[in-house]
């Protein structure tokens, strides 16, 4: 199913992770669909590689400043994950269903997932273009 609403992924070609991503225009920041047995996401996955725990958790406490104002614009329910004890950080919207669903419901489901994607990004993309990095 081709989504026209999908255009962030729309040159990914699916693999046999249980996730799909692109960049969000700045490196180690990461826009991804995921999906498990019951339950999809779309999200902002921090992750600048292996030194760069700290670093990371300085985005993440970035964007987590602008939370209000992310939240508003998105519009649903948004999980603000800074991970703690693990290197990466993930901004996530869940959709209900996942591959254990129906095929029916599957149409239905990733155009949800599309519509937190694009939610997500246009929130959160002028946030992006702010941030102090480290080198």
């Amino acid at each position: 199913v081709t989504n026209p609403k999908a255009k962030l992924h729309a040159h990914i070609t699916p693999s046999n992770y249980s996730w799909i991503g692109t960049s969000s225009g700045v490196r180690g920041i990461n826009l991804n669909y995921a999906v498990t047995q019951d339950q999809s996401s779309a999200e902002l996955y921090i992750d600048r590689g292996r030194d760069s725990v700290e670093e990371n958790k300085r985005i993440f406490d970035q964007l987590y400043s602008h939370r209000p104002q992310i939240d508003s614009i998105i519009g649903q329910d948004v999980s603000w994950e800074r991970l703690e004890g693990r290197r990466a950080c993930r901004i996530k919207i869940s959709v209900p269903g996942g591959y254990r669903s129906p095929e029916s419901d599957w149409d239905k489901i990733q155009n949800n997932m599309a519509n937190a994607m694009n939610a997500l990004n246009q929130a959160i993309a002028p946030h992006l273009k702010k941030l102090q990095l480290g080198a």
